[in-house]
């Protein structure tokens, strides 16, 4: 995701971590797209089952989902010396990313799109998968755009800020109150490690009740500015964290005009050939901690048919919604603690739609534009002056201005006349669950009109829709990525991961970390992890890793 946030830090208790719920701009994938191409060769037919798992041939290990986790992971396996297979559901891979490339330039998209006014798909350039790199002073992936030739660019201009009624001006305190709070977050969970979480929205009215010195208009407004961190983590304010708060500090956000393919390719092209089978989702794992019997996956093919392949040693990679959805089945079932951990850790659902137009009508000198939805009526305890009613919205509940948005302006960042509206659960639900366009862009109608710089003019000539289906997607679980809710407690499945990491069943993926968690590098990181456990399985030594590994 991009927007004006940088890097997060969770509020946790001792010992203190430095996790990251960036937002991922991961984007929701489609079953029917365009494999990436590569020199790796991506084959849909079953492989043979190997011989006895205690055997001295070459362990054989089978990565479920060919993401940026899953690739990672093969690759650092095969460079060992192993025999990997990677099961892929979809029929490309790449997982959340997923980049297309048109005459007009690249797409770093997840869904086919809806088209109104027949325009021709070639005349588009979009990115709904993830486009950005977050955490760049100390993400490792960075290394790889000059040495890939990858384009890119800074998005941390300065954000320009909306209210109901048009741009917000100078004295516009606010984010200030927002951030406050989150400094007083952090310190009361750090300070009272031991106390009840509550929801952000709960706590955040809490603060600017009891606090002396703000205004009743930044008392107002200080909980609204605060729903920005929504777009981020992909949930509202009413269900977040307070004790795990990811809040945003200063941090880097590049995007990558030049597409993520480039990294995807990168990590595959070590692939020996036909170590990808796609189309191919898995219902079953059969799994043992320490090699008494084989390990064995069952998955089904494009054509319905059922396959079963058994290895040494499995590694999960699917999104953490698959694995709360039970769409796959264990046996044995999964320990006790890894069970709890998964319980402990939420998904979330940031969602994006996309509108191109004849014409830009907005700021061409803000790389995104943030819009907050005005303040409830309040009452009683909840104000102090009779006054304070008199901003709080007069919209009905179905408009889009009700929501806080986040819309990236592509002008600056592709040469594009589009906009990308970020929205997030439960709104996103709805949103994806759409089919007809012209009543989507109706819903969002009144959030352009108000971020016209000349609002005398009629809003341009509407050339396309397009909306991610992260919430209609099983193979996405669901949703988009990990998010702290209350009651979320992430340490207990990073625990459990760690208690079982000389197991034969490892897992991987965004949601398998604590830092850089809802990001392509943080779960291009546990897919290494993941791999560096079986090589210690398998008494193989690490070779040190290279230019992208944590270890260098």
């Amino acid at each position: 995701m991009a927007n004006a946030f940088h890097i997060t830090s969770r509020i946790c208790a001792s010992p203190p971590k430095e996790p990251s719920s960036l937002g991922s701009d991961l984007g929701s994938e489609n079953s029917n797209s365009v494999s990436l191409e590569g020199s790796i060769t991506l084959s849909d037919e079953p492989t043979v089952q190997v011989g006895n798992p205690g055997s001295e041939q070459k362990k054989k290990i089978i990565v479920v989902g060919a993401g940026i986790a899953g690739l990672r992971c093969a690759s650092v396996l095969q460079r060992h010396g192993m025999d990997v297979v990677v099961l892929e559901g979809r029929d490309r891979i790449g997982g959340r990313i997923h980049t297309t490339r048109t005459s007009k330039g690249v797409r770093d998209i997840g869904m086919l799109l809806t088209y109104i006014n027949d325009v021709a798909a070639t005349e588009l350039q979009t990115c709904v998968g993830a486009a950005w790199m977050h955490e760049t002073s100390q993400n490792k992936l960075v290394k790889l755009i000059n040495k890939l030739g990858i384009e890119y660019y800074y998005d941390d201009g300065m954000a320009a800020t909306y209210l109901e009624h048009g741009r917000a001006g100078a004295q516009f305190k606010a984010k200030k109150t927002a951030d406050e709070f989150a400094d007083h977050c952090a310190w009361f969970y750090e300070n009272h490690p031991d106390a009840p979480d509550v929801s952000v929205a709960d706590f955040a009215r809490q603060f600017v009740r009891d606090h002396e010195l703000i205004t009743d208009d930044d008392r107002a407004w200080g909980p609204q500015a605060l729903k920005e961190v929504e777009l981020w983590i992909g949930i509202s304010t009413e269900l977040a964290s307070s004790k795990n708060l990811s809040y945003f500090i200063t941090e880097r956000n590049l995007y990558m005009k030049g597409g993520y393919d480039g990294i995807v390719g990168w990590v595959s092209d070590s692939l020996a050939d036909k170590s990808v089978h796609l189309s191919s989702v898995v219902e079953d794992i059969e799994w043992t901690d320490h090699g008494s019997t084989a390990c064995n996956v069952t998955y089904r093919d494009n054509h319905g048919v059922i396959h079963s392949m058994s290895a040494d040693a499995i590694v999960c990679t699917v999104p953490l919604g698959v694995l709360h959805r039970n769409l796959i089945s264990f046996n044995p079932p999964l320990p006790d603690d890894l069970r709890r951990g998964l319980s402990s850790v939420s998904y979330g659902a940031l969602g994006k739609v996309f509108f191109e137009f004849a014409d830009v009508f907005w700021s061409k000198e803000n790389d995104q534009f943030i819009y907050y939805p005005s303040p409830p009526v309040m009452t009683g305890d909840d104000v102090s002056s009779s006054s304070f009613g008199s901003i709080s919205s007069a919209l009905d509940s179905d408009n889009i201005l009700n929501y806080c948005t986040v819309t990236i302006n592509l002008w600056i960042m592709s040469n594009s006349k589009q906009l990308c509206v970020q929205i997030a659960e439960p709104l996103t639900q709805r949103i994806e669950a759409m089919e007809d366009e012209k009543a989507l862009y109706k819903f969002f109608e009144p959030l352009f009109k108000v971020l016209r710089t000349e609002p005398y003019k009629a809003l341009p000539k509407l050339l396309s829709v397009e909306s991610t289906h992260w919430t209609q997607d099983p193979l996405a679980g669901y949703g988009s990525y990990s998010a702290d809710k209350v009651g979320d407690e992430a340490e207990l499945w990073m625990e459990a991961l760690n208690n079982h990491k000389g197991s034969r069943l490892q897992f991987a993926g965004e949601h398998c970390t604590l830092t850089g968690n809802g990001c392509v590098h943080g779960a291009f990181a546990t897919g290494e992890r993941a791999a560096t456990n079986l090589l210690e399985v398998f008494d193989v030594t690490y070779d040190g890793g290279d230019l992208v590994s944590l270890t260098v």
